[in-house]
């Protein structure tokens, strides 16, 4: 089953993270790596990003690693290379994890 999360709904309307479970912490700390490693190179097919698969939750025992691309609308699609964990990230954009190069005309 894939994990499809809004980014914003873990901050409040200014950016900032909002008072999180310990679970929910987990899960935010997990998306904030994908983000800060697919975002500085939207450009590349596939980011390898260096984080375990164990690490969305406690419970988990998967070894694999998660790799990360962007596709044309914006959203970041992940997915772990051992088992059928996988997801979407959208509203990420412009965010503090955010770390795509911008461009002055």
């Amino acid at each position: 089953m894939a994990l499809k999360v809004d980014f914003r709904i873990f901050l409040d309307e200014i950016g900032n993270v909002t008072d999180l479970t310990k679970q929910a912490k987990t899960v935010f700390n997990f998306l904030t790596k994908i983000v800060l490693s697919v975002s500085v190179d939207v450009n590349e097919p596939i980011t390898h990003v260096d984080l375990q698969c164990n690490t969305r939750s406690d419970e988990l025992t998967c070894e694999g690693f998660i790799d990360g691309t962007y596709n044309q609308t914006g959203v970041i699609e992940w997915n772990c290379d051992n088992c059928e964990a996988s997801g979407t990230i959208s509203n990420w954009q412009g965010s503090t994890w955010d770390k795509q190069k911008r461009l002055i005309h």
